[in-house]
């Protein structure tokens, strides 16, 4: 064979190596972009900050999610009897606050019919950084107006 189908065979294996390696790194940085997604804001940072507010939002739409599942976790905990159906989210606040893994959490919720509103706060310690799934969490200072409810 001549020079020219070499060059022409090595063109096409550099081609298709380059184009091969750049899909495969996109699909590795949309892999990355999506777990980072799901970790939990500030959470080896001991210094607090505010990440959720009626004037700040730091929270991504999955990260904001979790935190109010968290909130209602951490209501469950302390009154198993509680049901969300008739309690509607109203509001969140999240700061992370001093200390590794701390978040402070005050969540609000309204019965719709009633227009009655409800105060939750509590501090919670997160066993992990990832939101994703399943959440494990320590809590404690808990507050509520649900107890009377």
């Amino acid at each position: 064979m001549n020079k020219k189908v070499y060059w022409i065979i090595g063109v096409i294996i550099i081609f298709t190596g380059g184009v091969f390696g750049t899909v495969k790194y996109q699909q590795h940085q949309a892999k990355e972009r999506e777990r980072i997604s799901w970790l939990a804001p500030h959470y080896n940072d001991s210094k607090d900050y505010i990440l959720l507010s009626t004037d700040v939002d730091k929270l991504n739409d999955k990260q904001e999610k979790k935190f109010y599942g968290i909130a209602r976790g951490v209501i469950e905990s302390e009154n198993p009897d509680i049901s969300f159906t008739n309690l509607d989210d109203y509001s969140l606040f999240v700061k992370k606050a001093v200390g590794k893994h701390n978040y402070y959490i005050k969540y609000v919720c309204e019965n719709p019919t009633t227009k009655l509103r409800f105060e939750t706060t509590a501090k919670v310690t997160l066993k992990k950084e990832s939101l994703k799934g399943t959440n494990k969490f320590d809590y404690w200072d808990y507050e509520s107006d649900l107890d009377d409810y």
